[in-house]
């Protein structure tokens, strides 16, 4: 079995269970929002069958015609076990005057249900928008960004571009409120809007004596890569060591878990399709999420939207959920998997390194990493419950003035009411750590540490961050290095790791610390915070 298993991967080979339905009206492959207040069975199949002809009548002394009848197939499954799942289709039947979809789960062709287990003509829009009152914002704030999902009358998500909003884009330059208004076919709704009154709300001082750091090393860009990996399933964990700066080995690094390749068909539009390009990572307790892309380069553009993915750790297991969704995994072996799995909409995720999570939210600072004039930060709340953006807030962090604006790209969450964000100050060469407390919609900045030196000499761009709480100390991450630092911005000790694979995400969670990697998709943790 597992040299059939292997052999499969390897060639890239995926199955889907049930392939596209003989004798059914095909349409655009589309994402579907399960309604979870309802509950259908999902059938293996749905075909006209010949009924029994009846028995001979006293009356008549005839048998009655036999006709042709609808059936469906064997319950494979209930829409309530996957409302959380990503759900795709492309293809009816209509029988008895009712759609009847044949759906695929996470990618793995499931069966056929009422199109009334879909949310229809319906949108989900976040609760409110509270934007910071910036003067030097060049961007204002996107109407689109306030946008989960919207469906039509048959419960397929529409493009965002055909749904009509009454405003596009809200300026913070001035305070004042809006209600914006967003409607496609019978779908309607509204979301309020305010730009916070206080003008200097964020303005402060960056004035905290750096600790001593320094340049390090080189690292190499992506470009420059010896080994890119594969998407071939893996069947042992990696290890990795890392150097520290004495050259003694100080850190070890073991395969958690290895994620799917992809949880959706490998077609379709970047919306619908959900691939594991992973970008950010946080733990909290045994939930894992991380921010995932269409492709690599998607992550940053302006505005870019992904998928949030929830994995329950003590649920999944370290090498079959890269079976997902083929058919090598058993039909009930897979449905465990992707029941504890979560997938969010098509939501905004700017860059996406950005994450970190609480008991009850995951938190996405919402960036461009290519921003070039002065924008403020945005923050969003999605709720676990529901996978969806609840609320949004922008907040700006300047020293003396909004003039000399901390756009961060990296930051990390501490609890539901205070983010710590990493800026590298380039004319200076160092890196600040920034506290962003938040009271009702307003946010107090306050610096707490900073570095110097900007740690690797040849200016590679972070691609993890996060505060250990339990420890009291920062970690930054680049693709070789690891770096410690104390909570007075020294900096303790350094990892060179020889994975020649992207760092794609850093979390820590009590005494662990968990790095995400890229190619294939791989969950690595550590007890290094120790």
């Amino acid at each position: 079995m597992l040299l059939f298993q292997t052999a499969l991967l390897a060639a890239g080979f995926f199955l889907t269970a049930g392939q596209q339905p003989v004798a059914a009206a095909g349409e655009k492959l589309s994402t579907k929002i399960i309604d979870g207040k309802k509950n259908y069975g999902i059938y293996a199949s749905l075909n006209k069958v010949n009924q029994k002809k009846g028995k001979k009548t006293k009356k008549t002394k005839k048998t009655r015609k036999s006709k042709k009848v609808w059936k469906f197939g064997r319950k494979m499954a209930s829409t309530k076990e996957f409302k959380l799942a990503h759900v795709q289709s492309q293809s009816y039947k209509t029988a008895n005057g009712r759609r009847y979809y044949y759906v695929y789960i996470d990618g793995r062709g499931v069966g056929y249900v009422n199109e009334k287990a879909f949310v229809r003509s319906k949108m989900s829009l976040v609760k409110s928008v509270s934007l910071v009152n910036d003067t030097v914002d060049s961007a204002g704030f996107n109407t689109d960004d306030a946008i989960n999902y919207v469906t039509d009358k048959h419960g397929s998500v529409v493009d965002n571009g055909l749904v009509k909003k009454s405003i596009d884009r809200i300026s913070e330059e001035k305070p004042g409120h809006w209600l914006v208004t967003y409607r496609y076919g019978k779908a309607y709704g509204k979301v309020p809007v305010t730009v916070r009154g206080n003008a200097r709300e964020g303005i402060t001082k960056a004035s905290v004596k750096p600790g001593k750091g320094g340049n390090v090393g080189k690292t190499w860009f992506p470009i420059e890569l010896a080994f890119r990996g594969s998407y071939s399933a893996q069947f042992f964990p990696h290890t990795y060591w890392g150097t520290d700066k004495k050259g003694k080995k100080a850190a070890k690094l073991t395969t958690k878990f290895y994620e799917p390749n992809s949880l959706s068909l490998l077609a379709g539009s970047e919306e619908t399709n959900v691939r594991t390009n992973v970008q950010g990572l946080d733990v909290y307790g045994q939930d894992m999420v991380t921010t995932n892309f269409y492709g690599d380069s998607r992550a940053s553009l302006d505005n870019s939207r992904g998928h949030v993915i929830l994995y329950h750790l003590n649920k999944v297991s370290t090498y079959a959920l890269q079976y997902m969704p083929t058919q090598t995994l058993n039909f009930y072996a897979w449905k465990s998997y992707a029941a504890n799995i979560k997938v969010s909409p098509y939501i905004k995720l700017g860059h996406g390194q950005s994450l970190g999570s609480t008991s009850r939210y995951i938190y996405e600072l919402a960036n461009w990493n290519r921003a070039q004039k002065p924008r403020s930060n945005e923050l969003l709340q999605i709720d676990k419950k529901t996978m969806q953006v609840n609320r949004i807030w922008t907040f700006a962090v300047s020293n003396g003035s909004r003039k000399y604006n901390r756009y961060f790209l990296n930051a990390d969450v501490i609890d539901d009411n205070t983010v710590v964000a990493l800026f590298h100050n380039k004319s200076k060469q160092r890196y600040e750590f920034w506290k962003i407390v938040r009271k009702g919609n307003s946010f107090q900045a306050k610096e707490t540490a900073a570095v110097s030196g900007n740690l690797i000499s040849n200016s590679s761009q972070v691609q993890g961050f996060t505060y250990n709480v339990a420890h009291k100390c920062y970690y930054i991450a680049f693709n070789d290095y690891l770096f410690k630092i104390d909570a007075k911005g020294n900096l303790v000790n350094y990892y060179r790791f020889n994975a020649k694979r992207e760092v794609e995400g850093l979390a820590s969670y009590k005494s662990k610390i968990y790095i995400a990697m890229n190619k294939r998709a791989e969950v690595l943790d550590s007890n290094m915070a120790k």
